[in-house]
């Protein structure tokens, strides 16, 4: 059973501020971070678990990522019990942990 995503606000803006930066920089960049981001979080729907935690939170909750193939991100995301929450679209470069605030969100 593949289980339903939800990504957290915050996680959509900077996602969309990622998009729009590569397209200014060459038309069509920034279309394909959409499809590589497509193909990571369905590889997240499809094997939630296959990604070696990433971190744990304070509360317990495993967080994962999954490499954006091609660009310096990763879709960082925790399995609840009835989704998949993606957490950030982070930049390798971006300070680490920045999005930690937003499983109690």
């Amino acid at each position: 059973m593949t289980l339903a995503q939800r990504e957290h606000p915050e996680a959509v803006g900077e996602f969309d501020a990622a998009v729009r930066w590569y397209e200014a920089q060459e038309s069509g960049i920034g279309l394909a971070l959409i499809e590589r981001a497509r193909q990571a979080r369905q590889e997240i729907a499809d094997w939630p678990n296959a990604a070696p935690p990433f971190t744990t939170a304070d509360d317990g909750t495993v967080i994962r990522s999954k490499v954006v193939r091609g660009y310096p991100y990763r879709v960082v995301y925790a399995v609840e019990s009835d989704a998949i929450l993606i957490l950030a679209y982070a930049h390798e470069r971006r300070e680490p942990g920045y999005w930690v605030h937003r499983l109690s969100d």
